[in-house]
C-alpha cells in the first residue's frame, strides 16, 4: 500500500517538475553578475566648496546643474556649499578633509598646488582657456556695460566730457572703475564740415576719443546718484542690473537702459572650477567623476541655463537674454574681445588701478589705457 502511495506521489509531482524546468529555461540568465557590474563603479558624495562672495544666484544655477548630473550618474551625489575665502585657501592644509572640487573667483588662490591638470574640456571663449593655467576652468562670467537714463540721454555719447556720470567703487569680486578703461575705448568717427566757403568738398572724418568729465572719481554714492537722477549714467554689472530691474518692477527708479560700449571687455568676473588632487584610496574615481561634472557644467545645455543666475556663458552659445531689459546689453558686452586676468593671485589689479587713475585724470586716452591694461595683465 505504501509503495502504491509513493508511486502516485511521484506521478503527481512529475508534471510540476517538468513545468518548473520549462519555466526556468525561459527565464533570463542569472542577473547577479549584471548587478555587480552595474554597481562596480564608484558611488558616493562629491563635495564642492563654492566661494561665498559671489551672487547667491550662482548656487541656484549650480544646484539645478547638480540635479541633472545626478540623473545621469546613478549612485553619485554632489554636495555644494558656500565656504569663506580663508577656508578655500587652506583646503589642502593638514588635518582638513578637502573637498573634491573648488569654485573660486580669480585671485583667491595663490597657485595650482593640489589641483588636477584639466584636459578634454569643451572650447571656451577666446582668452578664457588660458586664464587658469590648466588647473582652473571658468564655468560662468559676469559683464560690464553702461546703464543710462533715457530721459536724459538718447543713447551713449561718443564722449562723456559734457555729461554727469558716476561710477561705483570696486569690490572683491569686480573692478567697476578699472572696467571704465575698456568701456571708453571705442573711438567714434564723426564727419567734420570743411571751414570757409562751400566748395563742394566732401566732409572729412575725425576720431572722437571717449573721455570722462574733469575731476571724475569713483564714489560710494554713484548708484544712488543714478537712481535719483543726479547722474545720467553709471557703469554696471549684472548685480546693478538686478537691483534696477527690481526697482522697475516696483514702479520706482529712472527710465533706464543698458548698452555695451568699447572695443573690449574686462573679464575678471569669473567663477572657476578646480578639481582637487589629494591622495585618497578612491581618488581616481573621484577625479574622473569631478571632470565629468566640470564638462557637464560647460555643456551647451547647462550653459544655456545661466540666465537663471543673471550670468553669462563661457562658451559660444545661443543668446540667453533676447528682449530682457538690461541683461541684453551686458550680453553683447560679454561677446566683445575679452581682457582676461590670470586665475591666480597677482598684482595686476593694483597696476590696473593706477592705469584707471591716469585715465580719469586725462593723462592717457582710453585706447592708450587699454593697451597698458593688456600689457599689465599679460606681464603678471
Amino acid at each position: 500500500m505504501r509503495r502504491a502511495v509513493s508511486i502516485l506521489c511521484m506521478l503527481a509531482v512529475l508534471p510540476l517538475a517538468l513545468a518548473f524546468a520549462r519555466i526556468f529555461g525561459e527565464l533570463p540568465p542569472e542577473t547577479s553578475a549584471l548587478v555587480r557590474e552595474k554597481y562596480a563603479t564608484w558611488s558616493g558624495v562629491l563635495r564642492v566648496w563654492v566661494y561665498e562672495g559671489w551672487d547667491a544666484g550662482a548656487m541656484g544655477w549650480l544646484n539645478r546643474a547638480i540635479a541633472s548630473f545626478e540623473k545621469q550618474k546613478p549612485g553619485v551625489y554632489v554636495q555644494a556649499k558656500y565656504v569663506d575665502a580663508e577656508a578655500i585657501r587652506m583646503f589642502a592644509e593638514s588635518g582638513i578633509n578637502p573637498p573634491d572640487m573648488v569654485i573660486v573667483p580669480p585671485g583667491l588662490l595663490a597657485g595650482a598646488d593640489n589641483l588636477l591638470e584639466l584636459d578634454g574640456l569643451p572650447k571656451l571663449k577666446d582668452g578664457l582657456a588660458e586664464c587658469g593655467d590648466g588647473a582652473l576652468a571658468p564655468v560662468m562670467m559676469g559683464a560690464y556695460g553702461w546703464a543710462y537714463n533715457r530721459r536724459m540721454l538718447d543713447g551713449l555719447p561718443a564722449s562723456w566730457e559734457a555729461t554727469k556720470v558716476a561710477s561705483p567703487e570696486g569690490s572683491d569680486w569686480s573692478s567697476l572703475p578699472i572696467a571704465l578703461v575698456p568701456l571708453c575705448s571705442g573711438a567714434t568717427e564723426v564727419e567734420i564740415e570743411p571751414p570757409g566757403l562751400d566748395l563742394g568738398l566732401p566732409a572729412s572724418a575725425d576720431v572722437v576719443e571717449c573721455r570722462l568729465p574733469a575731476g571724475f572719481a569713483p564714489s560710494k554714492d554713484a548708484y544712488s546718484d543714478f537712481i535719483s537722477g543726479r547722474a545720467a549714467a553709471i557703469p554696471v554689472t549684472q548685480r546693478e542690473v538686478k537691483r534696477l530691474t527690481a526697482l522697475a518692477e516696483l514702479g520706482r527708479g529712472p527710465d533706464w537702459a543698458v548698452s555695451a560700449s568699447g572695443s573690449a571687455m574686462l573679464a575678471d568676473q569669473l567663477l572657476l572650477l578646480g578639481v582637487v588632487d589629494w591622495p585618497r584610496e578612491d581618488i581616481l574615481d573621484r577625479q574622473a567623476l569631478s571632470m565629468d561634472f566640470l564638462r557637464h557644467l560647460l555643456s551647451d545645455e547647462v550653459q544655456q541655463t545661466l540666465s537663471s543666475a543673471g550670468a553669462f556663458p563661457v562658451v559660444a552659445t545661443a543668446s540667453l537674454y533676447q528682449n530682457r531689459a538690461g541683461y541684453d546689453g551686458l550680453e553683447i558686452a560679454s561677446n566683445l574681445p575679452l581682457i582676461v586676468p590670470g586665475a591666480f593671485s597677482s598684482p595686476w589689479r593694483d597696476l590696473a588701478g593706477q592705469i584707471a587713475q591716469d585715465f580719469f585724470a586725462g593723462g592717457v586716452s582710453a585706447r592708450e589705457g587699454l593697451d597698458r591694461l593688456r600689457e599689465a595683465i599679460s606681464s603678471t
